[in-house]
Formats: structure tokens, sequence, C-alpha cells
């Protein structure tokens, strides 16, 4: 059975003492304080706080913006398929993932592994929907399913490349030169 979190929990999990209210922080979702959450000391510099707590926008480093609930986020964001969010466990809040991808600054990206592929294939897809996008691809609707998740085994090189055409992404491979040559 899962458990009961902010806004519908109104009392903290470890103290009993009231949950929430305008501005006041709600830890995991469950805690009044940081120290009912088992959390150390919180920085009050970004620099000095952990990467998943911070993001840099021009050119410094800023706290991200801290929700108490997914029903805190905008309605936008959280229609958004593409758009992901985590706890944070430097600040015990939730923050926002990668969210779609904007042509207009992003020009190319380097993909590591699958997780990276399949998050690509997610965000371009954007709010369309598997059924859609497989359609125009000439593909069946599974085969998409099966290229956006990065546990899949299976797959279909030619799924992924008429995926890529309709999404007007193209492959490029970046060749390395090794020292000394």
């Amino acid at each position: 059975m899962s458990e009961t979190m902010y806004p519908t929990r109104q009392r903290c999990k470890r103290c009993a003492r009231k949950l929430g209210g305008p501005g006041v922080p709600v830890y995991f979702g469950l805690y009044c304080t940081p120290k009912c959450a088992g959390l150390a000391e919180l920085h009050t510099d970004a620099a000095a706080a952990p990467r998943e707590c911070k993001t840099e926008r021009g050119g410094r480093w800023e706290f991200k913006r801290r929700y108490r609930s997914a029903s805190e986020l905008p309605n936008n964001l959280r229609d958004d398929v593409s758009v992901s969010t985590y706890p944070c466990s430097h600040c015990g809040h939730l923050h926002l993932g990668h969210s779609r991808i904007n042509l207009a600054n992003e020009t190319h990206r380097v993909l590591g592994d699958r997780t990276a592929l399949a998050d690509l294939l997610t965000k371009a897809r954007g709010h369309a929907t598997l059924k859609q996008v497989a359609e125009v691809a000439k593909i069946r609707p599974i085969r998409l399913k099966e290229l956006e998740d990065p546990t899949t085994e299976k797959v279909d090189f030619n799924a992924l490349f008429a995926v890529l055409a309709v999404y007007r992404i193209k492959v490029a491979a970046v060749l390395k030169e090794r020292a000394g040559r």
C-alpha cells in the first residue's frame, strides 16, 4: 500500500505536526522539517549544492525550482509526457528533469546509451500519441513503445530510422581522434 502524500497528508509522518501551508516546505511529501525527513544541513549556496538540486543559468549556478507535490506543477508541465520529475535527495522536494527538446537552441546531442536514446525519442514525440507517430512512420505502435523503453531488449532498427525520419532527426557518429596520432 502506498503512502498518503502531501497535500492529502495533513500531518508530519514523524512528529505529527501540521504539514504545509502557504510557502512552508514539505519534505518528500511526508515531513515538516529536514530533521524529520532525515536530511543533512541544506546548502544555502547553490554553487556548493549537489548537481541534482541546481542548474546553470547565465553562467552561474542557481537552485532548481522546488515543488512540494506533483499537484503544484504548472498544468502545461504536468500534462506534458516529455517532462520528468524526481525527488531530490538533498532538499527533499520535487524538481523538474529534462523536458521537451527545444530545436531553436539545441542543434545536436551526443547519446551515450539506450536510456539517452529513449529519452530523446520520448521528448521528440511531445504531445503526440504513440499511435499517431507510428501511423505517420508506417510502423506498429508497439515498435515505438519498445524504442522509448530503455529496458526493452528487442530493438527494430528499421522502426528506429522510420521514427527518426518523422521527427526529422539525423543520426551522426562522433569519432574521437586517438592520442599520439
